[in-house]
């Protein structure tokens, strides 16, 4: 028994739909892990969310333009809906999880060794800071003992 060719075009917008919200929650993971290894505050969280929605928008209207001439469909929105909850429920947590754990552990480690190499440098150029402040001091003193004495 064939399948006509317009249920399977259905089926094929359907497919791309639930990819494209496991895409776009993926997307959003990224930027929950970006958070979780770097905080920041509401402003930055608000902005970043902000151009997240845009993108959203922009993806979700190429997929309609595209694949259904611009028509607005809710079985789209339910695919969207549909692939967005499976990718939650299945991926999610696990790939969240994992990423911030080792993106931490890598920057742990870049710090430890940027830490090596940067702490001499630093206690060296805080000695060199605080001979210079000193021997400002003394000048300004000097200079304001000579403008009184005029």
């Amino acid at each position: 028994m064939a399948v006509s060719t317009s249920i399977y075009q259905e089926l094929l917008f359907l497919g791309s739909s639930v990819l494209v919200g496991m895409g776009l929650f993926f997307l959003y993971d990224i930027l929950r892990i970006f958070r979780r290894i770097l905080p920041h505050g509401n402003i930055w969280i608000g902005v970043e969310d902000f151009l997240y929605w845009i993108i959203f928008t922009g993806v979700v209207f190429v997929l309609l333009y595209r694949e259904n001439d611009g028509m607005v469909r809710g079985f789209a929105f339910g695919g969207l809906l549909v692939g967005m909850t499976c990718y939650y429920l299945l991926l999610s947590r696990l790939i969240v999880h994992c990423q911030v754990w080792i993106w931490k552990k890598i920057l742990g480690i870049l710090g430890n060794v940027l830490g090596f190499f940067v702490r001499p440098v630093w206690k060296t150029l805080k000695k060199v800071a605080a001979f210079c402040g000193k021997r400002l001091k003394k000048f300004v003193r000097a200079v304001k003992i000579g403008l009184c004495k005029l």
